[in-house]
């Protein structure tokens, strides 16, 4: 989400003022504009997206496995290590 009225956070002027209530006010107006974003967060959404991007996942490692699996049978010299397919030496 793009917000037109982007406020941006006040960062390196925090650690070269004194520690005043200019720089109380300008930390606090940081999670002011960090606030109105988190707002906008829509919890169940993104994790419907993680539930989704995890089951692709599932699917996608054991897809990977039982292709490995069959190439195993026929003698391919291939396992998964580390998560990645690699062939073997022979014998292996």
């Amino acid at each position: 989400m793009m917000d037109n009225n982007k406020q941006n956070l006040t960062t390196d002027e925090l650690s070269t003022i004194p520690l005043d209530h200019n720089w109380y006010q300008k930390l606090a107006v940081n999670f002011e504009i960090i606030q109105r974003y988190l707002d906008k967060i829509d919890a169940d959404d993104l994790k419907n997206k993680f539930d989704d991007m995890s089951e692709q996942l599932n699917v996608c490692e054991t897809n990977t496995q039982a292709i490995v699996n069959i190439l195993s049978n026929y003698d391919v010299p291939i396992q998964i290590v580390n998560g990645k397919v690699v062939d073997t030496e022979e014998g292996k």
